[in-house]
């Protein structure tokens, strides 16, 4: 089994409040609607993890330690979605345009839940726990910060496709999906639900060769066009820490229509179950932390809720369909006083 003392803990949170960490605007943003944005988030992410019972704290990109700490002592969880950085020199290279703030960002997150889950274990809290989720680049983060070295991924072919997963020998024994009906499970694997949209990949090779393969159970695989095997689903042996190279919010929530969508398969009914079932399973995680903003009129402040996304999805080759765009020195709402609003309206 796996090596896990984060075993079927009580529910503490009946509604969990999940933060989800920007990303650098995307070039195609930038070009399609005017301002001086610095950061993005899809808000098919918003969406996945509502839609399995969570409220969404916007996550700013570029802030100190000290901000982050404090976040994430509010949160009962945190995503890590996907997007295009530069990551090494080479990616920069390539990619003038590209900026990183929020690698440094997933950094620090990285290293707080592991201290996080590290003191939950030693005093043997499980309320303490702190689950984090990484998709995609995200997903690539976590291991990348894990192994302290960013060629802990290779290239492999690119890809624009929905897939099935193959479900590895001991998946069974595993915090995400040992409780995985039989039948549940060979639908994954027999049916293209995951939504792939990378060029990079992480294998279980690199995991050995950078000594993460005793921290890290792979869960599940698939193979580019030349045969490379690489990891889809991951897990943390002891910590609630999950991570998936392919984008289970867009089965439901990227349905293009202005752009190719080279993903159409995950939009069946079965794809947009087995894809939420990650989502679900993960905020029931969340669930499981004890954490709380201090006050209603605190966490009302920092809901999503207070922002609105914009219709991307319009433009010619979007590969969003709402995004909120936030300007590099972004704020939480300012505290409102009820009586004057009760008394202007």
């Amino acid at each position: 089994m796996a090596e896990c003392a984060y075993t079927d803990p009580p529910y503490l949170n009946r509604v969990p409040t999940v933060g989800v960490m920007c990303i650098d605007i995307a070039t195609r943003l930038q070009q399609n609607f005017k301002g001086e944005y610095h950061s993005y988030l899809a808000a098919s992410y918003v969406k996945f993890l509502e839609a399995s019972g969570a409220h969404v704290v916007p996550i700013w990109i570029g802030r100190e330690r000290a901000y982050y700490a404090l976040m994430m002592s509010q949160l009962n969880g945190i995503l890590l979605p996907g997007g295009a950085v530069f990551i090494d020199e080479a990616d920069r290279q390539a990619n003038p345009d590209l900026t990183s703030d929020c690698v440094r960002s997933a950094e620090l997150i990285y290293q707080l839940a592991m201290e996080r889950n590290q003191r939950a274990r030693k005093l043997d809290d499980l309320g303490g726990y702190f689950p984090a989720w990484g998709t995609c680049l995200g997903f690539q983060l976590l291991l990348i910060h894990a192994a302290e070295a960013p060629n802990v991924r290779t290239a492999c072919q690119p890809m624009r496709e929905a897939m099935p997963v193959t479900l590895t020998d001991d998946y069974q024994q595993s915090q995400l999906l040992g409780s995985l009906p039989k039948s549940v499970a060979d639908e994954m694997e027999k049916h293209a639900f995951a939504c792939h949209q990378h060029r990079y990949c992480i294998t279980k090779e690199s995991l050995e060769s950078f000594g993460l393969a005793k921290d890290w159970h792979p869960l599940a695989t698939q193979k580019d066009t030349l045969g490379l095997e690489f990891i889809t689903i991951v897990e943390h042996r002891r910590f609630p820490i999950f991570g998936c190279q392919f984008h289970p919010e867009r089965a439901a929530f990227e349905q293009l229509f202005n752009s190719p969508d080279k993903c159409y398969m995950a939009h069946s009914r079965m794809g947009i179950e087995l894809s939420q079932i990650l989502g679900s399973r993960f905020v029931d995680f969340c669930r499981r932390n004890n954490n709380q903003f201090e006050s209603d009129k605190l966490k009302t402040r920092h809901l999503i809720w207070n922002w609105q996304p914009v219709f991307s999805g319009k433009f010619k080759g979007s590969n969003w369909q709402q995004c909120y765009l936030f300007e590099k020195n972004v704020d939480y709402a300012e505290e409102r006083d009820d009586s004057e609003e009760l008394r202007s309206s």
